[in-house]
């Protein structure tokens, strides 16, 4: 059983007159099912799942570029760290 929760939200007049048009027009039950499936569809793509797949995409194909970076970073941190004089 799922329990619903009354959520204040504000909305400019033009999208509340859209979504009123959308319910009189059969689109949706009510106000409150279609700020529901909004929702729903930005959790959908916010959710962990789609963070993860969004990591996924941006690190499958390696960049060179930032593993030169990095491997230059490294590299200066060591010699920096060898250059210190001993305590």
């Amino acid at each position: 059983m799922h329990v619903s929760i009354p959520v204040t939200a504000r909305l400019d007049e033009n999208t509340v007159d859209a979504v009123d048009r959308a319910v009189d027009a059969g689109l949706a039950a009510n106000r409150g099912s279609v700020v529901a499936a909004a929702v729903a569809e930005w959790l959908a793509r916010h959710g962990e799942d789609a963070i993860t797949a969004s990591y996924q995409r941006r690190y499958e194909q390696p960049d060179d570029t930032h593993d030169a970076l990095v491997a230059s970073l490294s590299s200066f941190s060591v010699a920096a760290c060898l250059a210190q004089p001993a305590r």
